[in-house]
């Protein structure tokens, strides 16, 4: 956060004296790489410590959450704060000025809230997403660039995506008119437009015919799942647009080469291949991502490791970024002796200029504010109080996108920059020496100078990281369910080289269109300093005990303990002793780690959820005696959107040990999510089918790999066996036999009965011909819940398979799009109720002594 001690560096105005301003202003920017915000640089007084500020960001706060959770009507909200300003008014005029402070306040989170509410619910009447057909659609589309486009990459070879997938470009459009019935109709809205292949004859500004496939955002298929689209409707996008070749868009117009757009998309893109130019192709990637936040360059793995090893906000733009720009830029502008208002001009611009190129994310928007909040308090000649600058940064994020309150990115940033603002308050971030000691420190070798100062940085830099690694990982581990250990090593060791691949990066920026030698040398450092960051993570990630994956503290845990961390730094003097705030810390910490053990987890009765996860299956059997087992984790296409599912289940449900995991058969759709599964979560066995292993497909030699670098049991299970250690649950497996049946991996696909309480679960598999024959060629087998065959295709005879086993419900796991299965007219007439997952999402069934419980994660359309 070298911007926030930029920030705060300059809090003492005026200039220096005459003869010495070089050696001040290049040790003030020297300095800003390791000194945390120094807020007691001069003695505090009462009026230092009013910072109003903040308490209006907190109000604005809670006008937002309120909206976010009652969604009052913008009437109300205007009536609210119409309200509360005639009280500011009448006690103002009354001179009870301590009085109108409050009524003021609640007409600020009034109209934060009704800010909020416009942001988030209201829309045009001709948004283009009220066009969206509920599983997509085509329609032909007119709309201006306003991004893009960008390159997205192939996806290196996985034999587990059963998929291929081409390269994409990606942009961000805004919807002018959609053709309706032979004519154009004018339409609004802001959506992406995905395009399969390179498309390079469109560029920002212009004006595009597009005939595509219009798609609404989906909200999660599934409890605990990322909501992709709520995070879409952050940005007002409610759809998404898909074009199948490049042919498929094509411009109307021209932008005017002068447009702001254009003029930006140029700017970013002349970056970007600077740096390709001047960089080891390895390296450029990773360059762009940390400097231009073109993060989809990277390969997948390389952005998995820096976020394992807790380092993932490299890769983020960042207050990181806008202090060395900032530091830089003063430096040179120094020394060129511009004067310094002139330098700190040229600062605020560059960092300007920076944001809106690389999208203006909080993070920069954050970091932008208050290097220009900085830069204003020096030329004024005043002080840049720390938290209130903080407080304005946080005021324009929200006036931009009052949902960003909500983001963990945004979160994580404010968060980070209020531990530093903290940490320059604390005695032991500076020097204290007396007089005596100052001229003894004076009078030694420079050599032990350097290096007496070298070592006090280098012990505040790793004090800084220790408590900030300390104060994030609670939110860290609630929004990615990951602690990182190793990030706390790895912090101090990577500051000085990625601020010299940045420093360096941002040269290769200035001057790699004019002198091309000096942009060569520039880029020998910074991919220097790169390879090294790039060799410490790969490290840091091959280190055991680098990364846990945990289930995470709950929301209101977080909103407790953030609040109480708030509440101490904000007001210190109502803070209790030392020792009992470390008491009660201990104490917090313990509830949000006993409440998810001591918590019931139905222990009268068995859960079963069917998960929804598109063409594949996922099935996740919660037991009374506390025991998890999955049956099958995959799906047709990206395992991650199997293993995301599968994984956010189970966190949600504080489940971070699966007892068994059975694989039904050797089909990818059915198990291509289990190598990611095997590193998130502990596992006591996986069991397979003896034949499951017989051909060497490299889909099932990467499953196999996986399953033994986690060090996991794999068991063979056959007709007969039953599972043991699962109390009153009885597990048994009717298919296939020892040596299987002739034909394919479906017709050997596990079979398992569940019994408990008088009811029974069929789970299935993908069974077909002729391992089906083999089954129903036993007793009927009447049942009260069935996993259909083969997600209910024809294949699976379900009209013999629903008199055989005469289900009272059936589940039948498909994905978007894929055929009305042939299950529902079979199953249904022999009274059985069917529900596919792609309509109701997770289904989650519940056996208890009473009865049998059903519910939908999805309403009925």
């Amino acid at each position: 956060m070298l911007c926030d001690a930029f920030v705060i560096e300059y809090r003492s105005a005026g200039r220096p004296p005459s003869g010495l301003w070089w050696h001040r202003d290049l040790a003030t920017a020297v300095r800003m790489k390791t000194t945390m915000p120094a807020s007691a640089q001069s003695p505090r007084n009462p009026a230092a410590a009013y910072q109003p500020l903040v308490t209006v960001l907190l109000a604005v706060c809670v006008g937002i959450v309120a909206d976010y959770y009652w969604g009052l009507s913008l009437g109300w909200w205007w009536s609210i704060a119409l309200a509360a300003w005639l009280a500011w008014w009448a006690f103002w005029r009354r001179e009870h000025a301590s009085l109108a402070v409050w009524p003021l306040l609640i007409s600020v989170a009034a109209s934060s809230g009704g800010w909020h509410h416009c942001r988030w619910s209201l829309f045009d009447a001709n948004e283009v997403s009220l066009l969206a057909a509920p599983d997509g659609g085509p329609a032909a589309i007119e709309a201006t660039v306003i991004a893009g486009p960008r390159h997205v990459p192939a996806p290196p070879y996985n034999p587990l995506y059963l998929f291929s997938t081409s390269e994409r470009t990606r942009m961000e459009i805004e919807v002018l008119a959609v053709r309706d019935d032979g004519r154009w109709r004018a339409s609004s809205g802001r959506t992406t437009l995905f395009v399969n292949g390179v498309l390079e004859a469109v560029q920002a500004g212009d004006r595009v015919r597009i005939f595509g496939q219009l798609s609404p955002t989906r909200p999660p298929a599934n409890p605990g799942e990322y909501d992709f689209a709520a995070r879409a409707r952050v940005d007002r996008r409610l759809c998404w647009l898909s074009a199948e070749f490049p042919e498929c868009v094509t411009a109307v117009t021209k932008g005017s080469r002068w447009s702001w757009p254009r003029a930006l998309g140029a700017l970013r893109g002349e970056g970007d291949s600077l740096l390709w130019r001047n960089l080891h192709g390895n390296r450029s990637a990773l360059a762009a991502a940390m400097f231009l936040g073109s993060r989809e360059e990277l390969q997948p793995d390389e952005t998995q490791a820096f976020l394992e090893t807790g380092t993932i906000h490299l890769l983020v733009i960042s207050g990181l970024n806008v202090g060395i720009l900032a530091g830089c830029v003063f430096v040179i502008m120094r020394a060129a002796l511009v004067p310094r208002r002139w330098a700190l001009a040229v600062v605020a611009a560059a960092c300007v200029l920076y944001a809106a190129t690389t999208d203006a994310q909080p993070p920069v928007v954050r970091a932008t504010v208050m290097v220009l909040v900085a830069c204003a308090a020096v030329t004024l000649g005043r002080r840049a109080l720390a938290y209130n600058s903080i407080a304005a940064a946080g005021l324009i994020v929200l006036a931009l996108n009052p949902e960003e309150l909500f983001q963990s990115g945004t979160q994580l940033s404010f968060l980070c920059v209020m531990t530093l603002a903290w940490l320059a308050e604390q005695p032991l971030s500076r020097r204290q020496l007396d007089p005596l000691d100052r001229l003894i420190a004076r009078s030694r070798p420079w050599p032990a100078r350097l290096a007496r100062r070298t070592a006090w940085d280098a012990g505040r830099l790793v004090v800084a990281s220790v408590v900030i690694w300390f104060v994030v990982c609670p939110l860290v581990m609630g929004r990615f369910h990951l602690v990182s250990p190793v990030a706390i090593v790895l912090g101090p060791i990577l500051s000085l080289p990625v601020m010299l691949a940045m420093a360096s990066g941002f040269g290769i920026f200035a001057v790699g269109w004019l002198f091309p030698p000096l942009a060569a040398l520039l880029g020998w450092i910074c991919d220097a300093n790169l390879a090294f960051m790039q060799t410490c993570v790969d490290l840091g990630r091959a280190a055991p005990g680098n990364h846990y994956w945990v289930a995470g503290p709950s929301d209101w845990w977080l909103a407790v303990f953030y609040a109480a961390l708030l509440a101490w730094a904000l007001v210190p003097r109502f803070a209790p002793p030392r020792r009992w705030c470390l008491g009660l810390l201990s104490g917090w910490i313990a509830v949000g780690l006993l409440v998810p053990l001591v918590a019931p987890r139905d222990n009268d009765r068995l859960t079963c959820t069917f998960l929804s996860v598109g063409h594949g299956a996922a099935v996740v059997l919660e037991l009374p005696g506390g025991q998890t087992l999955l049956y099958d984790a995959g799906r047709l296409g990206a395992p991650t959107g199997a293993s995301r599912a599968v994984a956010g289940y189970l966190w949600s449900r504080g489940i971070s040990h699966l007892d068994a995991v059975v694989i039904s058969h050797a089909d990818a759709d059915h198990y291509n999510a289990v190598p990611a599964l095997v590193d998130q979560f502990s596992i006591g066995a996986i069991y397979v089918s003896p034949v499951m292993f017989e051909q060497r497909s490299a889909a099932l030699v990467a499953l196999r790999d996986a399953i033994q670098r986690a060090g996991v049991p794999l068991e063979e299970v056959w007709n007969g066996d039953r599972l043991s250690g699962l109390g009153d649950v009885r597990i048994e497996v009717l298919h296939p036999p020892r040596r299987g049946v002739l034909g394919s991996d479906n017709a050997n696909s596990i079979v398992l009965n569940v019994e408990y309480a008088g009811r029974r679960l069929l789970l299935t598999g993908d069974l077909e011909s002729p391992g089906l024959e083999d089954v129903v060629a036993e007793v009927p087998l009447d049942c009260d819940v069935l996993l259909a065959p083969h997600h209910g295709s024809a294949a699976s005879d379900p009209p013999g398979f629903a008199a055989w086993s005469t289900p009272e419900w059936t589940i039948v796991s498909t994905g978007r799009g894929d055929a009305p299965p042939a299950a529902s007219t079979a199953y249904t007439s022999r009274g059985s109720e069917v529900l596919s997952t792609s309509a109701r999402g997770a289904v989650r069934v519940e056996f208890s002594a009473g009865g049998i419980g059903v519910d939908c994660w999805h309403a009925a359309k």
